[in-house]
């Protein structure tokens, strides 16, 4: 099983490719793409959906999966954190890919059999891991881990 997981933040997408079962996940890849949050917003749909159909083409199919953020106050908020999920979506059901969605009260201790925090799980959980990678890599990681089956 692969899964690919994504999270966004202002300016920023990450994705992680993970393969093997939850129990057992194997890192693959990861990387980040910067984007104009202020552009208008057809132009910002644009972006996101030719960087989703480009991340996606670039891993081996699989299941997809992301962490959607609640720290949307604004509708500017919205438009970068919430609105390109529904891209991504709507990418997964034309391709007839699986997706999951998840928040960051979804990686429990308890779902992915870690003790600690969730952060650190990344660094000692998953093998082959970068040796070293930031927080918003590790949210996208952690949707794809996730998304392994068990």
């Amino acid at each position: 099983m692969q899964a690919t997981g994504f999270n966004i933040k202002k300016g920023e997408i990450w994705y992680c490719t993970l393969e093997g079962t939850r129990g057992a996940p194997v890192y693959r890849k990861h990387d980040k793409h910067r984007f104009d949050a202020g552009q208008p917003r057809t132009d910002l749909a644009n972006y996101f959906k030719q960087t989703f159909s480009e991340m996606i083409d670039g891993t081996a199919g699989g299941r997809l999966a992301y962490r959607l953020s609640l720290d949307a106050k604004k509708a500017d908020q919205v438009a970068y954190l919430t609105f390109p999920f529904g891209i991504l979506n709507l990418i997964a059901h034309e391709r007839g890919l699986e997706i999951r969605e998840y928040v960051a009260q979804s990686f429990s201790a308890k779902a992915l059999g870690f003790t600690g925090d969730k952060f650190e799980a990344c660094d000692t959980g998953i093998a082959n891991r970068p040796a070293r990678w930031d927080k918003d890599a590790k949210f996208a990681a952690l949707s794809a881990w996730m998304a392994l089956d068990a």
